[in-house]
């Protein structure tokens, strides 16, 4: 009995429990090669091909199998039809194999790394290359690709399937979340795909456990997994690159100037061949990070933390050095920002970045620079933390013996806050802090909009002050952003689609993470937050140079922007698509020229889910209005009119009958039978060709009617 379950094992594939089938694994043709290291789900592809096709040989190897003689065993119980005789010669079995599997079976090979044995690897080449010439279907799984399967991969004549493909979507992981736990929430999938990275046996041991993704790591036993599965057979300088580069993103540079090494880009493609590092995009799921990181010395770690902030500090790449804080790093490399590059980051806003400093220096009366309490002043005022404001100048101007800028900037501060309580007292203050500001040649500190026009008026600024700039935003067809005669331009293009994100939501503050969703809908990246930060930064960079930068205010961890500098340039048509939603007919006809023409896809060729959805609203909105205003121009008899808005409507929905029906019928009326008849032949062809249907009966009646006598 005991060597009857073993035999079964041998040919078939267990799948996973609970067993999510893959909308990516589809049945190959030729050879196709699935490498990838443990927990990705190569056996549960296999079993999902097997299940696919009940015919198919399958063939789990083992250790014990690395031999000619076991091979030839393996194959003779997977195929039994080809008649291989009890100790036949390797090449004979290997013949008949590929004779047996012509006939319209296909091989599936699971753990085909495990065959080291050179003669064995020989036998295999001899199918595999069959398999590349067509003779069959072939797939090899393996956790590194095995050196018979190597030429094969390289000269293009096999599939290589690898983690990219082997990811689940956000879909199969709420499957998964749904099939393990009783209705999981929205949040709580897309937190535990983020968190998974799409890796399968993560996705499922983080749904089996209590509580969020990232809380529930501690209580699996991923990470006895990770050293038995992944470390273990690894060498030593694999592994190192493997902790060191885990949570810190190796590139050209902080290779040699953080970690100390020349060879990176060999070391990660070592990683890519034994299929833990994918070779596109996010190197390792973030769950495979957070367990690997942990595995270093917490003394040689920090040190790695801060030789690399110290090199994105230097290519002032804030966000980044300050997403490594967050989790390690002393307060010193913090305040090192602030210190050298406070100015620049005020300058352009980064108020996020500010904060964030703030929060990993912790407590303000270590600070021995007041250049940086200063930089926290107005970062809390800007906040609206006026308590912290006020204590970060205290500890400021206690450094210094006489009046100084940061006693006076608390005073103007406190003026402009209280002046409404009592004038007459704070009026004097804050004359008092600009005649000091203006003596000493010191620019005024971050003030909202309300508190700078107060000031103005206090110091009788009175002469005519130049028109504050404006940023005009055009949505339809390509995104465009221009202040003045210039056109805002930007690295990332998601940069400029933020705008237009944060413009749908007008003056609404839109958290965070609702940014990061509607960005990210699936695929989150680990370093979301970092590319947010930089986003902004670079936006606010570009919009300085037109005095634009503080567009985008942050408060309470929320994004809005100041509407009074925005110049929406395609109003009329935002006018236009509500008199639609709300069957405004007569409100829609003072923006009919706004609806003349097809007033463009939302956003051009932007790719992202939530644009998509808008340019779906709009376009029905588009639809509707022509609708409506060609009832309008049917009702007053301007049948011409009504017929140009028919048309109109129908090149965005070409499949609409009720548009082809009104067309012929307005046709019929206009006296051009002809015309009719030219619609009705174009609309059956394009349903012909497309869904090889005919237009209903109704349709067919209505365009019959228009040649009737009556």
């Amino acid at each position: 009995m005991a060597y009857d379950y073993f035999v079964k094992l041998k040919h078939s594939f267990e799948s996973p429990s609970p067993f999510i089938r893959r909308r990516g694994i589809k049945p190959w043709t030729g050879l196709t090669v699935i490498s990838a290291c443990a927990g990705w789900g190569k056996t549960a592809c296999l079993a999902q091909l097997a299940e696919d096709d009940p015919t198919s040989a399958c063939i789990s190897a083992g250790a014990e199998d690395n031999s000619c003689e076991r091979l030839t065993a393996l194959l003779s119980e997977a195929l039994p039809e080809a008649g291989i005789a009890p100790g036949e010669g390797g090449y004979e079995a290997v013949s008949k194999a590929a004779d047996a599997l012509s006939k319209g079976r296909q091989l599936l090979f699971d753990n085909a790394s495990l065959i080291t044995d050179s003669a064995a690897q020989s036998l295999l080449g001899l199918l595999a290359k069959a398999a590349a010439a067509g003779q069959f279907s072939a797939v090899f799984a393996a956790r590194q690709i095995p050196d018979f399967l190597l030429p094969f991969v390289m000269n293009g004549t096999a599939a290589l399937v690898g983690i990219p493909e082997l990811r689940f979507t956000r879909a199969e992981t709420a499957e998964l979340a749904a099939a393990i736990r009783p209705d999981p929430a929205d949040v709580y999938v897309n937190a535990l795909h983020s968190f998974s990275g799409g890796w399968c046996v993560a996705a499922a041991a983080l749904a089996r456990a209590e509580g969020d993704p990232e809380p529930a790591l501690d209580s699996t036993l991923l990470p006895r997994y990770v050293s038995s599965n992944i470390l273990r057979g690894l060498s030593d300088d694999l592994k190192d690159f493997l902790l060191m580069s885990s949570f810190i993103s190796d590139e050209a540079g902080l290779s040699r100037e953080v970690f100390g090494i020349s060879d990176a880009g060999a070391r990660l493609s070592a990683l890519a061949d034994l299929g833990i590092a994918s070779r596109e995009g996010e190197r390792y799921p973030e769950v495979l990070r957070r367990i690997l990181s942990v595995m270093l010395p917490a003394d040689r770690r920090k040190a790695l933390v801060e030789r690399a902030a110290d090199h994105y500090i230097r290519n002032k790449r804030f966000a980044e050095a300050v997403a490594l804080f967050e989790t390690d790093g002393d307060s010193s490399a913090a305040e090192r920002i602030l210190r050298i590059y406070g100015s620049e980051l005020l300058a352009n806003c980064e108020f996020e970045l500010i904060g964030y400093c703030g929060r990993i220096i912790g407590r303000p009366e270590v600070i021995t620079d007041p250049e940086v309490l200063g930089a926290l002043a107005q970062y809390h005022y800007y906040s609206g933390e006026y308590d912290k404001m006020e204590r970060a100048c205290n500890l400021a101007d206690s450094m210094f013996g006489k009046e100084n800028k940061f006693g006076v900037y608390r005073m103007l501060y406190k003026g402009l806050l209280r002046y409404p309580g009592s004038p007459a007292v704070y009026a004097a203050n804050i004359r008092k802090a600009a005649e000091y500001l203006t003596a000493n040649g010191l620019p005024l500190p971050f003030l909202y909009q309300k508190e700078q026009a107060l000031y103005d008026m206090l110091t009788e600024k009175t002469a005519p002050q130049p028109q504050s700039p404006v940023l005009s935003v055009y949505r339809f067809g390509e995104l465009r952003l221009t202040a003045g005669d210039t056109v805002i331009q930007c690295k990332s293009r998601r940069s400029l689609e933020l705008i237009a994100y944060l413009l749908e939501h007008r003056s609404r503050s839109i958290g965070r993470e609702e940014i990061l969703s509607a960005f990210w809908p699936e695929d989150m990246p680990a370093n979301a937050v970092a590319m947010l930060h930089n986003m902004i930064y670079n936006l606010r960079r570009e919009l300085s140079g037109c005095g634009l930068e503080n567009i985008i205010s942050y408060k309470n961890k929320c994004y809005s922007l100041d509407m009074s500098m925005i110049r929406e340039a395609d109003s009329d048509i935002l006018s236009a698509c509500r008199c639609a939603e709300e069957q405004d007919a007569e409100g829609l006809l003072a923006h009919e020229s706004a609806a003349g023409t097809y007033w463009g896809s939302y956003l051009g060729s932007s790719d992202s889910l939530w644009a998509r959805e808008k340019k779906e609203y709009y376009d029905r909105c588009y639809i509707n209005a022509c609708v409506m205003l060609a009832e309008h121009y049917r009702g007053t008899g301007e049948l011409d009119r009504e017929l140009v808005f028919l048309k109109n409507a129908l090149k965005l929905d070409p499949y609409s009958e009720q548009l082809v029906g009104d067309i012929l019928v307005c046709c019929s009326a206009l006296g051009k039978p002809d015309k009719a008849s030219k619609y009705y032949e174009e609309y059956s062809a394009r349903l012909d060709a497309d869904f090889g249907t005919r237009p209903s009966k109704w349709l067919r009646s209505r365009y019959l009617s228009c040649f009737s006598d009556e």
